[in-house]
């Protein structure tokens, strides 16, 4: 029983190492954003997964980076990072697969791993268009407020009026 809890927990510790983030915060048309994750030696390579949250719900091709390609953090860890523009009127969220050996089904982690994956709480986690699969939201800047229109004349109609009408009963 012992034994049984020992390897649960080893299987949790690779996952719970994982650190997730991304820079800016807030994107707007044409910006690039980085993305990065910072895992222990265990993984072998990391996939990066970028789709629009919103309609038409497109995917990229994944990128990919293997071990030797990552920054080494000391310690055994390393951060995979990854860049990638944001198209115009898009909305864009990622996710990763973390891969040991070849990568198959048994041997890949996803992250993140649903839509309460407690992992990474500083990051919002979405479900694409109800299908199971989650990504973490980058958020789009807020569009500038609409400028008012320049009134011109008509705002200073008003006061020029008052002064002419209240002018005239002067005089008379």
């Amino acid at each position: 029983m012992r034994l049984l809890a020992l390897l649960a927990l080893m299987l949790l510790v690779p996952v719970a190492a994982a650190e997730a983030n991304h820079n800016p915060q807030e994107v707007d048309d044409g910006d690039l954003f980085q993305a990065w994750i910072d895992v222990d030696e265990s993984y072998e390579e990391v996939k990066f997964y970028v789709c629009t949250l919103a309609e038409p719900f497109t995917c990229y091709a994944p990128q990919k980076v293997p071990r030797e390609e990552a920054e080494a953090n000391g310690g055994g860890s390393y951060r995979y990072s990854f860049t990638h523009e944001v198209d115009e009127g898009t909305y864009p969220g990622y996710r990763y697969e973390l891969c040991t050996g070849d990568c198959k089904d048994n041997n890949r982690t996803k992250a993140p791993a649903g839509a309460d994956d407690q992992q990474y709480p500083e990051l919002e986690v979405v479900d694409l268009n109800d299908s199971g699969s989650y990504y973490f939201k980058v958020e789009r800047k807020a569009a500038p407020p609409a400028e008012e229109e320049d009134e011109g004349l008509p705002a200073l109609a008003l006061p020029v009026a008052a002064i002419a009408i209240a002018w005239v009963a002067r005089r008379r």
